[in-house]
């Protein structure tokens, strides 16, 4: 995951608790988003786990990677 705002590029787990900084309270995955991840200590152990188990899930569904740069080799999990 990659964040930038104004000149500031956030990578990763750095771009999830900067988001859940920015996002609306409003609604009720909002809210969840903004309690998990406003801690940068839990952002940076959630993050890795979560992305993860959405590759696992990606990988059993058969689905490809989002290859929007073109690389070559870069479509399986």
């Amino acid at each position: 995951m990659v964040l930038k705002v104004d000149d500031t590029i956030y990578y990763g787990s750095d771009a999830i608790h900067a988001l859940a900084l920015r996002s609306s309270r409003k609604g009720f995955v909002n809210r969840i988003a903004y309690w998990v991840f406003r801690s940068k200590r839990a952002a940076r152990v959630l993050y890795p786990l979560l992305a993860g188990c959405r590759n696992l899930l990606l990988k059993i569904l058969g689905r490809t990677r989002i290859n929007n740069l073109g690389i070559e080799g870069n479509e399986k999990f």
